[in-house]
């Protein structure tokens, strides 16, 4: 249900000018620039392998959708896979892109690609994020969506092969396991 609403909020914007968007919704706005900042807190936190921003920003609704497809829903289970990650050896490095955001009121979401490295692995992706605002103002994600640039063509790090070195991947049910 969740990645249906994001379609179809994406698609509402797809359609939107934004010479109609209100000023708070327009890049470089203060309401736009607070989203961006708590984007760009977020990817420090996981390069710094920081599990309490995430237990601090994560609303106990949230759901992590990897991209494997695999979905993790609520913040205690997201948590669990974010120590799993953050203990990993070699230590996972995000950098992203391309970020834009938007805001309607309480709600905003984020979209941008990804670079994570580990070690010599390199894989490259797209992530969604919707946000809302908290009761104390702070954006609380409520659902995160991975999708590889190279959708099916690459393996979750340290699960063989990186997707640069690999032939044709065997077709499977389910392309990968996640980092669950």
């Amino acid at each position: 249900m969740y990645p249906t609403i994001l379609a179809v909020l994406l698609a509402f914007l797809a359609q939107a000018p934004s010479a109609a968007l209100p000023d708070a919704n327009r890049p470089g706005s203060p309401a736009a620039d607070d989203l961006t900042a708590e984007v760009q807190r977020a990817v420090a936190a996981y390069n710094a392998r920081d599990l309490s921003y995430y237990e601090n920003a994560l609303d106990p609704q949230s759901t992590y959708i990897a991209e494997d497809g695999g979905v993790i829903a609520g913040r205690d289970r997201v948590l669990r896979t974010f120590g799993r990650i953050f203990t990993a050896d070699p230590p996972r490095r995000l950098e992203i892109s391309d970020l834009s955001v938007t805001r309607r009121g309480d709600t905003g979401w984020a979209l941008f690609r990804w670079t994570m490295t580990a070690g010599p692995e390199t894989r490259q992706g797209v992530t969604s994020v919707l946000f809302a605002r908290g009761g104390n103002g702070s954006w609380r994600p409520q659902l995160i969506q991975n999708t590889l640039r190279a959708h099916g063509g690459g393996r979750p790090m340290g699960m063989g092969a990186s997707p640069a070195a690999s032939a044709a991947p065997a077709v499977s049910p389910r392309p990968g396991a996640s980092p669950r």
